[in-house]
Protein backbone atom coordinates (compact mmCIF):
# COMPACT_ATOMS: atom_id res chain seq x y z
CA UNK A 1 0.00 0.00 0.00
CA UNK A 2 2.77 2.46 0.90
CA UNK A 3 4.41 1.96 -2.51
CA UNK A 4 1.16 2.88 -4.26
CA UNK A 5 1.04 6.11 -2.27
CA UNK A 6 4.73 7.02 -2.62
CA UNK A 7 4.66 6.37 -6.38
CA UNK A 8 1.63 8.70 -6.72
CA UNK A 9 -0.49 5.91 -8.21
CA UNK A 10 -3.00 6.18 -5.36
CA UNK A 11 -3.35 9.92 -5.98
CA UNK A 12 -3.93 9.24 -9.68
CA UNK A 13 -6.59 6.65 -8.89
CA UNK A 14 -8.30 9.09 -6.52
CA UNK A 15 -8.87 11.45 -9.46
CA UNK A 16 -10.85 8.77 -11.27
CA UNK A 17 -12.75 7.97 -8.06
CA UNK A 18 -13.81 11.60 -7.65
CA UNK A 19 -14.93 11.88 -11.27
CA UNK A 20 -16.94 8.67 -10.88
CA UNK A 21 -18.67 10.06 -7.79
CA UNK A 22 -19.56 13.24 -9.70
CA UNK A 23 -20.78 11.25 -12.69
CA UNK A 24 -23.12 9.25 -10.47
CA UNK A 25 -24.34 12.30 -8.59
CA UNK A 26 -25.08 14.22 -11.79
CA UNK A 27 -26.39 11.06 -13.49
CA UNK A 28 -24.27 11.84 -16.56
CA UNK A 29 -22.31 8.78 -17.74
CA UNK A 30 -19.04 9.40 -19.58
CA UNK A 31 -16.73 7.26 -21.70
CA UNK A 32 -14.40 4.89 -19.79
CA UNK A 33 -11.56 6.49 -21.72
CA UNK A 34 -11.99 9.58 -19.56
CA UNK A 35 -11.10 7.57 -16.47
CA UNK A 36 -7.92 6.34 -18.12
CA UNK A 37 -7.09 9.91 -19.16
CA UNK A 38 -7.74 11.22 -15.64
CA UNK A 39 -5.54 8.58 -14.01
CA UNK A 40 -2.66 9.00 -16.46
CA UNK A 41 -2.81 12.80 -16.58
CA UNK A 42 -2.95 13.14 -12.80
CA UNK A 43 -0.12 10.65 -12.43
CA UNK A 44 2.07 12.59 -14.87
CA UNK A 45 1.56 15.88 -13.02
CA UNK A 46 2.21 14.40 -9.60
CA UNK A 47 5.26 12.46 -10.80
CA UNK A 48 6.79 15.70 -12.05
CA UNK A 49 5.79 17.50 -8.85
CA UNK A 50 7.57 14.86 -6.75
CA UNK A 51 10.63 14.94 -9.02
CA UNK A 52 10.80 18.74 -8.81
CA UNK A 53 10.56 18.72 -5.00
CA UNK A 54 12.70 15.70 -4.10
CA UNK A 55 15.81 17.80 -3.41
CA UNK A 56 13.83 20.60 -1.77
CA UNK A 57 10.86 20.50 0.60
CA UNK A 58 10.05 16.80 0.06
CA UNK A 59 13.49 15.85 1.36
CA UNK A 60 12.26 16.95 4.80
CA UNK A 61 8.51 16.30 4.78
CA UNK A 62 8.44 13.18 2.57
CA UNK A 63 11.93 11.61 2.69
CA UNK A 64 10.83 8.16 1.46
CA UNK A 65 9.17 9.61 -1.63
CA UNK A 66 12.13 11.94 -2.19
CA UNK A 67 14.52 8.98 -2.15
CA UNK A 68 12.36 7.19 -4.72
CA UNK A 69 12.56 10.12 -7.14
CA UNK A 70 16.05 11.45 -6.47
CA UNK A 71 18.45 10.81 -9.39
CA UNK A 72 16.10 8.26 -10.96
CA UNK A 73 15.44 9.24 -14.56
CA UNK A 74 12.64 6.69 -14.95
CA UNK A 75 10.57 8.31 -12.18
CA UNK A 76 11.41 11.93 -12.92
CA UNK A 77 11.09 11.95 -16.72
CA UNK A 78 10.43 8.63 -18.48
CA UNK A 79 7.26 7.67 -16.60
CA UNK A 80 5.80 11.22 -16.65
CA UNK A 81 6.32 11.46 -20.43
CA UNK A 82 4.78 8.01 -20.99
CA UNK A 83 1.87 8.86 -18.69
CA UNK A 84 1.05 12.22 -20.27
CA UNK A 85 1.35 10.75 -23.78
CA UNK A 86 -0.91 7.81 -22.92
CA UNK A 87 -3.33 10.14 -21.16
CA UNK A 88 -3.55 12.38 -24.22
CA UNK A 89 -4.25 9.36 -26.43
CA UNK A 90 -6.97 8.17 -24.03
CA UNK A 91 -8.56 11.63 -24.05
CA UNK A 92 -8.57 11.71 -27.86
CA UNK A 93 -10.14 8.24 -27.98
CA UNK A 94 -12.95 9.66 -25.83
CA UNK A 95 -13.62 12.18 -28.64
CA UNK A 96 -13.70 15.35 -26.53
CA UNK A 97 -15.72 18.40 -27.44
CA UNK A 98 -14.01 21.76 -27.98
CA UNK A 99 -15.07 23.12 -24.55
CA UNK A 100 -13.60 20.02 -22.93
CA UNK A 101 -10.31 20.43 -24.82
CA UNK A 102 -10.07 24.01 -23.57
CA UNK A 103 -10.89 22.86 -20.05
CA UNK A 104 -8.22 20.14 -20.14
CA UNK A 105 -5.63 22.52 -21.59
CA UNK A 106 -6.13 24.99 -18.74
CA UNK A 107 -6.07 22.28 -16.06
CA UNK A 108 -3.02 20.62 -17.60
CA UNK A 109 -1.14 23.92 -17.82
CA UNK A 110 -1.86 24.70 -14.17
CA UNK A 111 -0.76 21.24 -13.13
CA UNK A 112 2.48 21.25 -15.08
CA UNK A 113 3.29 24.82 -14.05
CA UNK A 114 2.76 23.81 -10.43
CA UNK A 115 5.18 20.91 -10.95
CA UNK A 116 8.05 23.06 -12.23
CA UNK A 117 11.09 23.31 -9.93
CA UNK A 118 10.95 25.96 -7.23
CA UNK A 119 14.71 26.54 -7.46
CA UNK A 120 17.74 25.86 -9.59
CA UNK A 121 18.57 22.12 -9.67
CA UNK A 122 22.15 22.90 -8.60
CA UNK A 123 21.04 24.88 -5.54
CA UNK A 124 20.27 22.61 -2.58
CA UNK A 125 20.65 25.19 0.16
CA UNK A 126 17.53 25.09 2.33
CA UNK A 127 17.51 28.82 3.00
CA UNK A 128 17.63 29.80 -0.66
CA UNK A 129 14.63 31.58 -2.12
CA UNK A 130 12.49 29.72 -4.68
CA UNK A 131 13.33 30.40 -8.30
CA UNK A 132 11.13 32.37 -10.67
CA UNK A 133 9.68 29.22 -12.24
CA UNK A 134 6.33 27.75 -11.35
CA UNK A 135 3.35 28.87 -9.36
CA UNK A 136 5.00 27.52 -6.23
CA UNK A 137 6.70 30.90 -6.05
CA UNK A 138 3.22 32.14 -5.18
CA UNK A 139 2.89 29.41 -2.59
CA UNK A 140 0.08 31.05 -0.64
CA UNK A 141 -2.25 30.51 -3.58
CA UNK A 142 -1.12 26.98 -4.37
CA UNK A 143 -3.81 25.23 -2.33
CA UNK A 144 -6.56 27.34 -3.87
CA UNK A 145 -5.31 26.81 -7.44
CA UNK A 146 -4.99 23.05 -6.96
CA UNK A 147 -8.46 22.82 -5.40
CA UNK A 148 -10.03 24.80 -8.24
CA UNK A 149 -8.35 22.56 -10.84
CA UNK A 150 -9.56 19.35 -9.17
CA UNK A 151 -13.09 20.71 -8.73
CA UNK A 152 -13.42 21.94 -12.29
CA UNK A 153 -12.10 18.67 -13.72
CA UNK A 154 -14.27 16.43 -11.54
CA UNK A 155 -17.49 18.34 -12.23
CA UNK A 156 -16.64 19.55 -15.73
CA UNK A 157 -16.01 16.19 -17.40
CA UNK A 158 -19.42 14.64 -16.61
CA UNK A 159 -21.08 17.98 -17.34
CA UNK A 160 -19.49 18.45 -20.77
CA UNK A 161 -18.85 14.91 -21.98
CA UNK A 162 -22.04 13.02 -21.26
CA UNK A 163 -24.28 12.26 -24.23
CA UNK A 164 -27.32 13.36 -22.24
CA UNK A 165 -28.80 16.79 -22.92
CA UNK A 166 -27.72 19.79 -20.86
CA UNK A 167 -30.54 21.79 -19.30
CA UNK A 168 -31.00 24.23 -16.44
CA UNK A 169 -31.59 21.39 -13.97
CA UNK A 170 -28.21 19.86 -14.74
CA UNK A 171 -26.46 23.24 -14.54
CA UNK A 172 -27.98 23.97 -11.13
CA UNK A 173 -26.95 20.56 -9.85
CA UNK A 174 -23.43 21.07 -11.20
CA UNK A 175 -23.13 24.46 -9.51
CA UNK A 176 -24.20 22.98 -6.17
CA UNK A 177 -21.74 20.11 -6.65
CA UNK A 178 -18.95 22.61 -7.31
CA UNK A 179 -19.86 24.52 -4.16
CA UNK A 180 -19.81 21.26 -2.21
CA UNK A 181 -16.52 19.88 -3.50
CA UNK A 182 -14.33 22.98 -3.53
CA UNK A 183 -14.33 23.51 0.27
CA UNK A 184 -13.59 19.81 0.86
CA UNK A 185 -10.75 19.81 -1.66
CA UNK A 186 -9.34 23.01 -0.18
CA UNK A 187 -9.50 21.50 3.32
CA UNK A 188 -7.77 18.40 1.92
CA UNK A 189 -5.00 20.54 0.43
CA UNK A 190 -4.58 22.59 3.61
CA UNK A 191 -4.05 19.45 5.69
CA UNK A 192 -1.29 18.36 3.32
CA UNK A 193 0.20 21.85 3.54
CA UNK A 194 0.14 21.48 7.31
CA UNK A 195 2.07 18.23 6.98
CA UNK A 196 4.67 20.05 4.86
CA UNK A 197 4.70 23.27 6.90
CA UNK A 198 8.18 22.96 8.44
CA UNK A 199 9.75 21.85 5.17
CA UNK A 200 8.03 24.61 3.18
CA UNK A 201 9.12 27.25 5.68
CA UNK A 202 12.69 25.94 5.57
CA UNK A 203 12.78 26.28 1.79
CA UNK A 204 11.16 29.71 1.70
CA UNK A 205 7.70 28.62 0.53
CA UNK A 206 5.13 30.76 2.33
CA UNK A 207 2.09 28.52 2.02
CA UNK A 208 -1.13 29.19 3.88
CA UNK A 209 -0.03 26.71 6.56
CA UNK A 210 3.28 28.53 6.98
CA UNK A 211 1.52 31.88 7.24
CA UNK A 212 -1.26 31.02 9.70
CA UNK A 213 0.21 28.07 11.61
CA UNK A 214 -1.38 24.78 12.76
CA UNK A 215 -4.21 26.36 14.77
CA UNK A 216 -5.18 28.58 11.89
CA UNK A 217 -5.19 25.64 9.48
CA UNK A 218 -7.34 23.51 11.77
CA UNK A 219 -9.78 26.40 12.18
CA UNK A 220 -9.98 26.88 8.40
CA UNK A 221 -10.53 23.16 7.83
CA UNK A 222 -13.38 23.19 10.34
CA UNK A 223 -14.98 26.21 8.66
CA UNK A 224 -14.63 24.67 5.19
CA UNK A 225 -16.20 21.39 6.26
CA UNK A 226 -19.05 23.31 7.91
CA UNK A 227 -19.60 25.18 4.63
CA UNK A 228 -19.82 21.87 2.78
CA UNK A 229 -22.38 20.54 5.28
CA UNK A 230 -24.45 23.68 4.69
CA UNK A 231 -24.23 23.17 0.92
CA UNK A 232 -25.37 19.55 1.31
CA UNK A 233 -28.53 20.77 3.05
CA UNK A 234 -29.22 23.73 0.75
CA UNK A 235 -28.50 21.91 -2.51
CA UNK A 236 -30.57 18.80 -1.83
CA UNK A 237 -33.69 20.23 -3.47
CA UNK A 238 -31.83 20.81 -6.76
CA UNK A 239 -30.05 17.45 -6.81
CA UNK A 240 -30.71 15.21 -9.80
CA UNK A 241 -30.33 12.13 -7.61
CA UNK A 242 -30.93 13.19 -3.98
CA UNK A 243 -29.67 9.85 -2.63
CA UNK A 244 -26.34 10.08 -4.47
CA UNK A 245 -26.08 13.76 -3.50
CA UNK A 246 -26.40 12.98 0.20
CA UNK A 247 -24.10 10.00 -0.02
CA UNK A 248 -21.36 11.90 -1.84
CA UNK A 249 -21.65 14.88 0.48
CA UNK A 250 -21.66 12.94 3.73
CA UNK A 251 -18.90 10.58 2.59
CA UNK A 252 -16.71 13.53 1.62
CA UNK A 253 -17.26 15.56 4.77
CA UNK A 254 -17.12 12.70 7.24
CA UNK A 255 -14.27 10.96 5.41
CA UNK A 256 -12.02 14.00 5.59
CA UNK A 257 -13.46 15.05 8.95
CA UNK A 258 -12.30 11.81 10.58
CA UNK A 259 -8.77 12.44 9.33
CA UNK A 260 -8.94 15.99 10.65
CA UNK A 261 -10.07 14.82 14.09
CA UNK A 262 -7.38 12.13 14.19
CA UNK A 263 -4.65 14.31 12.71
CA UNK A 264 -2.15 13.74 15.53
CA UNK A 265 -2.21 10.01 14.89
CA UNK A 266 -1.93 10.20 11.10
CA UNK A 267 0.68 12.91 10.64
CA UNK A 268 3.69 10.82 11.70
CA UNK A 269 3.26 8.21 8.95
CA UNK A 270 4.44 9.57 5.58
CA UNK A 271 2.44 7.22 3.36
CA UNK A 272 -0.39 6.81 5.87
CA UNK A 273 -1.22 10.50 6.14
CA UNK A 274 -1.20 10.98 2.36
CA UNK A 275 -3.59 8.08 1.81
CA UNK A 276 -5.80 9.06 4.75
CA UNK A 277 -6.28 12.58 3.40
CA UNK A 278 -7.20 11.37 -0.11
CA UNK A 279 -9.31 8.42 1.10
CA UNK A 280 -12.55 10.45 1.17
CA UNK A 281 -12.52 10.42 -2.65
CA UNK A 282 -12.62 6.63 -2.73
CA UNK A 283 -15.26 6.57 0.01
CA UNK A 284 -17.41 9.01 -1.98
CA UNK A 285 -17.09 6.87 -5.12
CA UNK A 286 -18.13 3.72 -3.26
CA UNK A 287 -20.99 5.55 -1.52
CA UNK A 288 -22.55 6.62 -4.82
CA UNK A 289 -22.62 3.14 -6.39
Amino acid sequence: MSWLVLSQLAMAASAAALIFACERTLDRPISPWWYAAAILGTWAVHLRDSAASCDAEDSISQPRRANLFRDHLIWSWILPVLAVTSGAIAALLARPSLPTLILLAVIGALGLLHALPTRSPSDRTPSAEPSNLGVKRFAAGKSVVVSIAWTVAAVGLPLLESNDALDSTVWRAAIWLTLLLFPVLLADSLLLDLRDRIADRTFGLHTIAVRIGPRGVHAMVGILLAISVTVILLGASDAIDPVSWRRLGLASVFGLGLVWFGWRGFRRDEAGVAFAVMSWRFIAAIATI
